[in-house]
């Protein structure tokens, strides 16, 4: 969930803390320059309120809710975008309109799920997935395709990586788990039955988890030891089809894939020689995709 998301439900607020979700949708970036006494001197009210309130939200603190405030202002406010990723069309659009609205949408959401990564969270990703004794990557609805495919290519390297379809057989294909192994897991809204299922799972194997989730706290999130998030626009039911998220989480997992890839080149040599084997058949006549 957004802090600004978290802010507006002010059913359960006391009087306090209705004014202090006030003065942070005001979207006010000076609280920056603020301290926690010098807000709740502003506001008439007490510092161990500010802090209360903060730590409602999923906070240790107002220093850390500040600092996760500003990054969310500043994603919100530089991601504004030339479609709308809910409804990229309408109707009567021809068909190059409709066409050129997803190139763009391609581009849009993959510059924004770039400007929201960590390079450090992506170094450190990358160096599991690495030495990793075992991967395993799991997603379900249609990010499971993606997962999927994420396997074949990671298969093809040389790096065997388990997906799991059934959450009722994950158990038995974590056994003899160490401390090296990777579990990526693929969630959106970061809250789903089945997805509290897998982390209950995985509590009790010492993994590292790898989150694909959207920006904000979530319970997936909260439970990963690195968390890249993806462009957070969709709606959840509300859109012509999740075109956005397919494409952040697909290029997530491409970056991930690339990233392995680069520090092992000769794996890709091995590939080309097993796929020449059992392509030997396959032809073409287009010197533009014709092999050397």
């Amino acid at each position: 969930m957004l802090i600004k998301d978290a802010l507006e439900d002010t059913e359960l607020m006391s009087d306090s803390e209705k004014e202090l979700a006030s003065f942070f949708l005001q979207e006010r970036l000076d609280v920056v320059a603020l301290t926690a006494r010098q807000l709740a001197a502003s506001l008439f009210v007490s510092p161990s309120t500010v802090t209360r309130f903060c730590q409602r939200l999923g906070f240790s603190g107002f220093p850390d809710f500040k600092d996760a405030f500003i990054k969310e202002k500043q994603y919100l406010d530089q991601s504004v975008k030339d479609v709308d990723v809910n409804k990229p069309f309408k109707r009567g659009d021809s068909m190059w309109s409709v066409a050129n609205a997803v190139r763009q949408m391609y581009a849009e959401v993959s510059e924004d799920t770039l400007g929201l990564q960590d390079y450090r969270d992506l170094e450190r990703a990358n160096a599991l997935l690495d030495r990793a004794d075992r991967i395993f990557i799991y997603s379900s609805g249609d990010h499971l395709l993606m997962a999927e495919l994420f396997a074949n290519k990671m298969t093809r390297v040389g790096r065997l990586v388990t997906v799991i379809e059934r959450t009722d057989m994950m158990e038995f294909q974590m056994q003899h788990t160490s401390e090296q192994d990777v579990f990526i897991l693929i969630s959106y809204s970061g809250e789903t039955q089945s997805l509290y299922r897998v982390l209950d799972a995985i509590s009790r194997y010492s993994v590292n988890i790898i989150a694909i989730t959207s920006f904000g706290k979530n319970t997936l999130s909260r439970a990963a030891d690195i968390v890249l998030p993806i462009s957070t626009h969709e709606r959840l039911i509300q859109n012509y089809g999740n075109f956005s998220t397919g494409i952040a989480v697909s290029y997530i997992l491409d970056v991930l894939y690339a990233d392995y890839v680069s520090c092992h080149l000769e794996a890709v040599e091995n590939k080309t020689v097993i796929e020449h084997r059992y392509q030997e058949h396959r032809f073409t006549d287009n010197p533009m995709i014709d092999d050397e």
